[in-house]
């Protein structure tokens, strides 16, 4: 199965040093999509007439184990909405139910960044990073997964498989909001920063403690401006991360862990030495459905080049 995507990169593969870059825009106008579900049911492509770049789109699939996948995950373009320009980035899940395993997680995913491009950060050098986009959620289609503790990832920095990431922007319902004692818990979640650290275990045997920041109510229907910097440290001494949502800083955090230290992992799996920077949707299989907007997705090293005026 093929899905068209319709998005504008700008790619600067070479920074100059000491001047600000803003290494990927994408604004969807004008690209495709590769992806065959029957071939690599996992792994999609997107590229542009006028570059050989190929971004890589991420899938899981439902019953993706089995002789014949189903198509829960998708990622399109949608002329009907509007941000900048003519179309938005659609990436959308339907409701499936796993036959097999309850913990199966459902994903697509579009990485701005991957672990090969010339600018993904190191996760051992304490620079400043910048992702900005612009995203609706859709209310017609909007419904939480119903087990305590199913949060929705909507972006994510990642140092592969299998660690989660350490660094990631969520959704959470709104019993777990209440259980952080968040007074503005509503019916449709809260959006959160979310941060591991090197307590956390691959394979969830001792998962360590997450570590979640309010950023408010989920706000269905319309627009919002997102920009989150990162600066990677795994000693806690320089890392930091900030949250600007419609230009308003939300949470600033510094001096804290940020990424997994690979000299703390002798034996594999060993964490990847520089990070992939994803806009998708993530979560576990069941009844739920989203639907997310993107647009104007960007990766910079300044913030005046990641946000959209």
């Amino acid at each position: 199965m093929k899905a068209l995507l319709t998005i504008l990169t700008s790619l600067v593969l070479l920074p100059s040093p000491g001047h600000a870059e803003l290494f990927s825009h994408l604004t969807a106008e004008g690209g495709v999509v590769e992806y065959d579900l029957t071939k690599d049911p996992g792994n999609g492509w997107y590229s542009e007439p006028t570059s050989s770049h190929r971004f890589k789109i991420g899938f899981k699939q439902g019953e993706r184990m089995s002789p014949i996948p189903v198509l829960v995950a998708t990622a399109t373009t949608n002329e009907a909405e509007h941000f900048r320009g003519k179309a938005v980035l659609e990436l959308q899940i339907a409701p499936h139910e796993e036959k097999k395993s309850l913990k199966a997680a459902h994903k697509v995913s579009l990485s701005i960044v991957s672990p090969d491009d010339p600018f993904s950060p190191s996760v051992a050098q304490a620079k400043d990073w910048y992702h900005g986009f612009a995203l609706k959620i859709d209310a017609a289609s909007y419904r939480l997964l119903s087990e305590a503790g199913e949060e929705l990832i909507f972006e994510q920095w990642w140092q592969g498989s299998p660690f989660h990431p350490p660094v990631t922007l969520s959704i959470i319902k709104e019993t777990d909001a209440r259980a952080q004692g968040w007074a503005d818990a509503n019916a449709n979640g809260n959006f959160a920063l979310v941060l591991r650290d090197d307590e956390h275990n691959a394979w969830e045997k001792s998962p360590g403690h997450p570590r979640y920041f309010n950023l408010g109510p989920v706000k269905t229907g319309l627009w919002r401006q997102w920009v989150i910097r990162v600066r990677p440290d795994p000693s806690g001494k320089d890392g930091c991360v900030t949250v600007w949502i419609d230009g308003s800083e939300k949470l600033n955090l510094n001096h804290i862990a940020v990424g997994y230290d690979r000299a703390r992992y002798p034996t594999k799996p060993t964490p990847a030495k520089t990070f992939a920077v994803d806009c998708c949707i993530y979560r576990h299989n069941g009844l739920g459905a989203q639907r997310f907007f993107f647009d104007e997705i960007k990766f910079a090293d300044s913030f005046a080049d990641a946000e959209t005026p």
